[in-house]
């Protein structure tokens, strides 16, 4: 089997970490041959180029190129894939119709999100619309994804999110992370997220704020993006220790496994790698309900689930497992064994063949 993957690019992301950890899986299928297209050369995930497989880099801007489709028809003619799989919607919209002509399943998985609502007048519903009549499968990371963008039975699919348990190996101890950080609180609560619209990092730092009103606690952003340096306005000076927003970083792992209560405050989510991670390292999670946080959080019993953008329930909880750690450990330890069940790389490496398999025999 052939499969020609396309992505905008492998920045660090959750999409993106999603097709790596993906390709990483069906490498050791001894019957799949991979090659990868991606329109930029943005590569962050590392990991990518120690696997046998053909990177191909269209770095015209697509929306402007309109050679890129015969540039992309000539690796199509090369390779000759028995399944193409986008991860973007405007390459979606510029590729399919060329899979449509030569005959060849192609599988979009675009929706990696499940906001409460979607104006049927927007641009991204138009657009939608349009990948939804092209694509012969919209794969949807959660169940509500594929509720919330109205995407067709016929074509809808859904496979969450697998977690890579190899990742748990941490390259740096909690004291070296302590003083690359200069965390000197006993208590550490983090969040990874991107600094964008999506995310609600107010809301966090809202929470943050009446909890050091009682005690002394170190916060932690991992992550980056254009509403960083408005939400590090948000500290007062007279707090600003207590908080440590310290980029993208390519040891994720050891940072999170430092953190006592995993957060993830957001307006909009499918499966979140984050929340993943910290579920993986034994960590309880307190996240905001809604897309397809519910059905990877089991509220009560692997964390808590807090309405959107209500900071007083959000440090309620934290509060909560900070001051009752036995419930902690206890909800962290349920946590992975969710993870290790539901949610295994394995699952989502074997649920995606499965699903080429059936698309190519169609």
């Amino acid at each position: 089997m052939k499969v020609l993957y396309i992505i905008d690019s492998l920045k660090s992301g959750g999409k993106e970490r999603r097709l790596v950890s993906l390709i990483e899986g069906l490498s050791d299928f001894q019957d799949v041959d991979i090659e990868l297209v991606l329109l930029s050369d943005t590569i962050h995930y590392k990991e990518i180029l120690k696997l046998d497989i053909k990177i191909h880099k269209l770095k015209r801007d697509i929306r402007k190129d309109i050679m890129i489709v015969s540039k992309f028809n000539k690796i199509v003619k090369s390779f000759k894939p028995d399944v193409i799989h986008c991860w973007d919607n405007l390459g979606a919209i510029s590729f399919a119709p060329l899979c449509r002509i030569k005959g060849i399943p192609f599988i979009n998985s675009m929706i990696t999100a499940a906001p409460p609502k979607l104006n049927i007048l927007s641009k991204r519903y138009v657009s939608n619309m349009l990948s939804y009549a092209l694509s012969d499968v919209i794969l949807s990371n959660s169940k509500a994804g594929l509720v919330s963008f109205r995407v067709p039975k016929s074509k809808g699919y859904f496979i969450h999110n697998g977690f890579n348990l190899n990742r748990l190996k941490i390259k740096q101890t909690e004291l070296e992370i302590r003083d690359k950080f200069s965390i000197s609180s006993d208590k550490v609560v983090g969040m990874t997220a991107s600094f964008t619209d999506k995310k609600d990092h107010e809301t966090f730092i809202k929470s943050a704020l009446s909890i050091l009103e009682e005690e002394e606690v170190t916060f932690v952003t991992i992550g980056d993006g254009p509403y960083l340096e408005r939400t590090k306005k948000l500290v007062p000076k007279g707090k600003s220790k207590y908080f440590k927003f310290v980029g993208v970083q390519s040891d994720v792992e050891s940072i999170v496994n430092i953190f006592d209560v995993g957060v993830l405050a957001t307006y909009t989510e499918g499966i979140s790698n984050a929340i993943m991670e910290y579920m993986a390292f034994e960590k309880p999670v307190v996240a905001t309900d809604g897309g397809g946080t519910n059905e990877l959080v089991i509220d009560n019993v692997t964390g808590f689930l807090v309405g959107v953008k209500d900071f007083e329930s959000l440090g309620r909880k934290i509060k909560f497992l900070l001051s009752n750690p036995r419930d902690a450990k206890e909800m962290g330890k349920k946590g992975k064994k969710r993870i290790e069940e539901f949610f295994s790389i394995d699952k989502m490496v074997n649920r995606t063949y499965q699903l080429y398999i059936k698309k190519i025999k169609n």
